[in-house]
């Protein structure tokens, strides 16, 4: 008997069925006896020691104790990333980004939003983005064994969905006002400061219109007593009736006072390119301004979409500036009053990766009329991870200066300088910062202690 291609295929079929048919249950067994889930799953959290009221490690680690919190981002399963940008009715975005990094979460990366609203007081802010991380971090805990013990509300509120529908429809068309002031004394025996001040700021923004309104004013008077043992004109000391000499008390006043204001305009052309202008006007006795207007229109291009600029952007901005000055004093360049014209160049980078987070800026202006004036400068801020134990920051600015073209002619007492009411020539400015971190020892993060905190609730010099 001949059996042909076909029937020996299809008997090859037939056995590789039976097989399965009377062996898969022993097949199912073996998968599931070398399936071991982890116990907990080890996250490493990067992003919350920027500190702004709403990011709370500490809470977070109270809130959520089904993982383990490592120091080490190396030894993690899950890597997460919080960034954070002002929305625009005043508000905070944050951005949480979930990478998984290990095991059999290696390769999965999600992403969440969380918008809070400016009115949000920080306990509301810190307990949304904790319920969010849950959420991110649930589909992960899902699988170890601590999971087995999680219990998970699906449950909404309802009058957090009619919050929703309420806010896409926005009464005050996204306009949003500020009004505030603040004061600062401080009394020593020998001097006395005091600050004040109040500002106010309109703006609109969405996803094609940026639209800003701002001023403010502060002054700061400052009084120093100086003592000076009293001598006769032929510089013979003064004595009281019990013949010692009398001291007096001599009583210096300084009044520093600034003002100003400011209106941004900014309109979307593409995700890449905008336009618009800036207007500012500002009082500044120290640095010789009766009062300074300006307008700026710029053109601006970033290499990234604006949707990644929480992760990362590099914008270029290039804009003509008109300028007219009113001098307190005379300038040591004759003038009292002008207008000057100015072109400048900025470039910013900012990045936050899993690495750290690096800004760079750059600007170079120079007057039209005169191209011996000009100024640049260059500012650094990173905060890079080099292995899981070992990081490092550095802050730093430096700025060439050739256009002080405000500075007052005449001398100036040393009390003038010392209290910092006349700015003097600098041809370079720089300020630096810089460090490093070495971590060892225990890599696990779980527990919050805050028994004797610091100094933190006391006043007082000890």
């Amino acid at each position: 008997m001949r059996i042909t291609s076909q029937k020996m295929k299809k008997i090859s079929l037939l056995y590789i069925l039976t097989y399965f048919a009377l062996n898969s249950s022993a097949i199912s067994q073996t998968l599931i006896d070398n399936y071991n889930p982890p116990n907990k799953l080890r996250v490493f959290i990067d992003g919350c020691e920027r500190r702004d009221g709403g990011c709370d490690m500490d809470y977070i680690r109270t809130e959520i104790t089904a993982v383990d919190f490592y120091r080490d981002n190396e030894m993690a399963d899950v890597f997460l990333l919080i960034n954070n940008n002002r929305s625009g009715g005043g508000g905070r975005q944050y951005q949480l980004i979930f990478i998984g990094q290990q095991n059999i979460y290696a390769g999965r990366r999600d992403t969440l939003y969380v918008n809070n609203k400016q009115t949000d007081t920080d306990f509301e802010v810190r307990e949304k983005l904790t319920r969010f991380i849950k959420l991110g971090l649930a589909p992960f805990v899902a699988k170890t064994k601590a999971g087995e013990g999680v219990d998970i509300n699906m449950k909404t509120d309802q009058s957090d969905l009619e919050d929703t529908r309420q806010e896409s429809v926005d009464s005050w068309n996204y306009w949003v006002f500020n009004v505030g002031s603040d004061a600062n004394f401080e009394i020593e025996e020998l001097s006395r400061q005091i600050n004040f001040g109040g500002d106010f700021n309109i703006n609109r923004i969405t996803n094609e219109w940026k639209i800003s309104i701002s001023g403010r004013v502060s002054e700061r008077l400052r009084t120093t007593i100086q003592k000076e043992p009293r001598v006769d004109q032929n510089g013979a000391p003064v004595l009281d009736n019990n013949g010692n000499q009398i001291i007096d008390e001599i009583e210096n006043n300084f009044d520093v006072s600034e003002f100003g204001f400011g209106h941004q305009l900014v309109k979307s052309i593409s995700p890449r390119w905008s336009y618009g202008y800036d207007v500012e006007g500002r009082q500044n006795t120290r640095f010789n301004y009766k009062f300074q207007v300006s307008i700026r229109p710029a053109l601006e291009f970033n290499f990234f979409p604006e949707s990644e600029q929480n992760s990362r952007f590099l914008r270029v901005n290039y804009g003509i500036e008109v300028r007219n000055n009113s001098y307190v004093e005379e300038t040591i360049y004759g003038a009292v009053q002008e207008t000057r014209a100015l072109q400048s160049l900025r470039a910013s980078l900012g990045l936050n990766q899993r690495w750290g987070n690096l800004q760079v800026g750059y600007r170079l202006r120079n007057y039209l009329d005169d191209f011996s004036f000009w100024t640049t400068g260059m500012s650094v801020s990173a905060e890079v991870r080099v292995t899981g134990n070992f990081s490092f920051y550095v802050r730093a600015e430096g700025n060439y200066v050739k256009d002080q073209i405000y500075l007052a002619s005449g001398d100036f007492s040393e009390q003038d300088i010392l209290s910092g009411r006349v700015t003097l020539p600098s041809a370079y400015t720089i300020d630096t910062r810089f460090g490093f971190n070495y971590r060892f020892g225990s890599n696990l993060n779980n527990f919050v202690n805050q028994r004797f905190f610091g100094r933190a609730n006391f006043v007082g010099n000890d």
